[in-house]
């Protein structure tokens, strides 16, 4: 990780021609929605019959082409990824949106993590080669790289867990690979190779494992064996789990148009059915489960969505 701090409020990032500029904020839902829509920034909504439409509770603006978010600490620190050719690590509050100094990274980083004592990890993938950086929290400085057999999709961490959970794939194969807060690795289970994301319940010794076609399996994080498997809906693109594991979000449908099915863990069945705006990435359930953040994401803008649940 190299480059000097970005400024906070009104920041960019140079490297060579290309700048990364953008502004966090923090506005209510009531006075953002419309004017998102407006500038380009769609808000979520999902009118049901007999009850009022879901809002955002808040928006949180964020730096265009979002690629993933991490956090809130018990601090209230956020970090987010963005960039495609010019990437950076943003550190924010998410009470707030007050900006920390944050710095440039590979531009192979394609998702982000923080474990609960604050270090932090970035899932690197490129054609040929895949790893996973840990960084210091408090100062961003490199704790050590481990090489991964693949090119890595998405890191994660489990409600409490201090390993991260790394999923990478080639063409032919595909898995999770188990890192310790100090780079030591802890295990490798094998995936399906249509595999886009993963949530992690050590508590209960699974990983939920989204595919593509809106499969999810649970897999026992020991055995590799699958325990369960039951469809959500096609197009899978994003899989998150509440803190005490009982319950799954999963994100699905087109970049365009997709919304959250949300998922009783132990029936595996769908409860619900959540709005996610357009262009919407990722997904991650706040420490307590009462909040959860939709990432969005394009090369025009970026914002993070806050629902109650």
């Amino acid at each position: 990780m190299t480059g000097a701090p970005m400024r906070a409020g009104l920041f960019s990032i140079k490297r060579t021609h290309v700048t990364l500029t953008a502004v966090v904020a923090v506005l209510p839902a009531t006075l953002v929605v419309a004017g998102c829509a407006a500038a380009g920034h769609p808000a979520a909504s999902a009118p049901r019959s007999g009850s009022a439409r879901v809002v955002p509770r808040r928006i949180l603006r964020a730096p265009k082409s979002l690629l993933g978010l991490a956090g809130p600490q018990s601090d209230g620190t956020m970090w987010a990824l963005a960039g495609r050719l010019d990437a950076g690590l943003f550190r924010f509050d998410s009470g707030s949106g007050k900006l920390a100094p944050g710095v440039p990274v590979s531009n192979s980083a394609r998702s982000v993590a923080v474990s609960p004592a604050g270090v932090l990890a970035l899932a690197m993938g490129t054609r040929h080669s895949g790893a996973l950086e840990l960084l210091s929290g408090s100062t961003t400085k490199p704790i050590a790289t481990v090489p991964l057999a693949a090119p890595a999709r998405q890191v994660a961490t489990g409600p409490g867990s201090p390993a991260f959970f790394v999923l990478s794939a080639w063409s032919s194969a595909a898995s999770v690979t188990i890192v310790g807060a100090t780079g030591a690795i802890r295990g490798t289970v094998p995936m399906p190779l249509d595999a886009v994301s993963v949530a992690p319940d050590p508590a209960q010794g699974s990983l939920y494992v989204l595919e593509k076609t809106g499969l999810v399996d649970q897999v026992d994080i020991t055995t590799g064996h699958v325990t369960g498997r039951f469809r959500v809906g096609d197009d899978g693109r994003a899989i998150a789990i509440s803190p005490t594991g009982s319950t799954l979000y999963v994100l699905k449908g087109t970049p365009q148009v997709s919304n959250i099915a949300v998922v009783d863990a132990a029936t595996e069945s769908v409860r619900r059915v959540l709005p996610a705006p357009s262009y919407c990435r990722g997904l991650l359930v706040s420490p307590s489960g009462d909040q959860l953040y939709e990432v969005v994401g394009t090369s025009g803008y970026g914002n993070i969505q806050v629902f109650a649940l």
